[in-house]
């Protein structure tokens, strides 16, 4: 009778396994294709994908391996694969680990921000996060060598990723090595090169719009958690982790993929703590997970929609289509990606050099603000501008003054082409 008992038992438990596996991967065909379905363009999301795009096939510019790979696979393919993939390594690392919660971990972190932004905008941090976590599994595997050949293969698609990956092997090595001394002071390093760097962001919450961050459910839960496990050894050493994630997050711009895939993990260690822990009322418990659970997957839903509704529309590619190969085109700097994907030429994009964009800025800024033609004209002719592609949205920012006043009112040098839908084209004459 006991061993039937234990037999039925073990089965429970394995049909159990067995459909939180099968639930976790219906949730991740969601959160990767639900962006796109709920789009109403066929266009990709975002502007980062069409310069990867319209760079395909290349070894050159940002990201090359990634531009390469577009040359010969369909972007949503690759985001589709590179997302599968991805969630399956993560699987693997963290049984590599033995935690017991990887199914949740993995869950939380389907519904992150993170996630839906990196397997459905055609940036090239998806392709180089996946080699990280090939490379951290043969890490824990203790094939450290085969680990810093695969990490040499993510600065093919970024090499600042590259470079962190290569750091995070070599915090590890020493650390399994015992090298104490060697640890804390790359730690420190770490530190103080992260306070070093660029200015702080301050949009790391999705749902207060940053463009791709943390739920501020998943924030507030990890602190809650920190407020009532900070005395148990496993949390403080994961929660130190978090931190200098977090801090790092702040300054570098892949930093908050790796924040979100260590707080989906504190969290699903969390959760389960909360669940064994001795409550009262098992009622106020569960309405408690269930609150965390509905919130996590709230904010999640919520930024996949958002992004489906991001540019590109049609319209802008419409307006673009009417005018010659090879023709100047300019607009706000995160239009140029989409001006060169359309075969035009444009003065500037996101991916140049931040000195150069400052540079064409402070220019432009004068034209934008002024109603001096001479001045107008002479930066328009510096850039040897054919035309000029506004909507909406730049027409709010840039005001009525500077070039759009003579936009309007100077029919000698300016032509109105085309608009649609609140999208104009205008012609310069120089």
């Amino acid at each position: 009778m006991n061993t039937a008992s234990k037999e039925y038992f073990s089965e429970h438990q394995r049909y159990i396994k067995l459909a939180a596996e099968i639930g976790v991967l219906i949730l991740a065909f969601v959160f990767l294709l639900l962006p796109g379905t709920l789009r109403e363009s066929d266009f990709p999301i975002g502007e980062e994908a069409y310069y990867h795009l319209a760079r395909s096939e290349s070894v050159f510019g940002t990201g090359f391996g990634w531009n390469f790979l577009l040359g010969y696979f369909p972007l949503n393919f690759l985001l589709l694969f590179t997302g599968l993939l991805s969630l399956l390594f993560i699987f693997l690392n963290l049984k590599m680990l033995k935690l017991e919660e990887k199914l949740l971990a993995l869950g939380f972190f389907i519904v992150s921000p993170a996630f839906v932004y990196l397997f459905n905008v055609g940036e090239r941090f998806g392709a180089g996060f996946l080699f990280s976590l090939i490379a951290s599994y043969f890490l824990f595997d203790k094939k450290y060598l085969i680990a810093a050949a695969i990490s040499l293969l993510i600065l093919l698609f970024d090499i600042w990723m590259g470079f962190f990956i290569l750091f995070l092997i070599m915090l590890y090595f020493l650390l399994m090595k015992e090298k104490k001394k060697f640890f804390y002071l790359l730690i420190g390093v770490f530190l103080f090169s992260t306070l070093l760097l660029g200015d702080f962001s301050i949009g790391i919450v999705s749902d207060l719009g940053a463009k791709v961050g943390s739920s501020v459910f998943a924030l507030s839960f990890a602190l809650g958690c920190f407020l009532f496990f900070w005395n148990k050894k496993k949390f403080l050493l994961l929660y130190w982790a978090a931190g200098l994630l977090f801090l790092f997050s702040l300054k570098v711009e892949f930093g908050i993929f790796y924040f979100s895939l260590l707080l989906s993990t504190l969290m699903s260690i969390c959760f389960f703590e909360l669940l064994r822990a001795k409550w009262e009322s098992k009622l106020i418990r569960d309405l408690i997970l269930l609150i965390i659970v509905c919130g996590l997957m709230f904010s999640g839903l919520s930024y996949a929609n958002r992004i489906s509704k991001e540019k590109p529309a049609d319209d802008i590619f419409n307006a673009l289509n009417k005018l010659p190969d090879d023709a100047v085109v300019f607009s706000g700097v995160e239009y140029g990606n989409w001006i060169e994907y359309s075969g035009k030429k444009s003065v500037w994009h996101s991916f140049m050099n931040r000195d150069k964009i400052e540079r064409i800025e402070g220019d432009f800024s004068a034209v934008l603000d002024s109603r001096d033609y001479s001045g107008v004209i002479g930066v328009l002719e510096k850039y040897e501008i054919d035309y000029i592609l506004l909507d909406d949205e730049l027409r709010k920012r840039w005001g009525e003054s500077g070039l759009l006043y003579l936009l309007r009112y100077n029919t000698e040098d300016f032509r109105l082409l085309f608009e649609d839908d609140g999208v104009e084209i205008w012609r310069f004459f120089r």
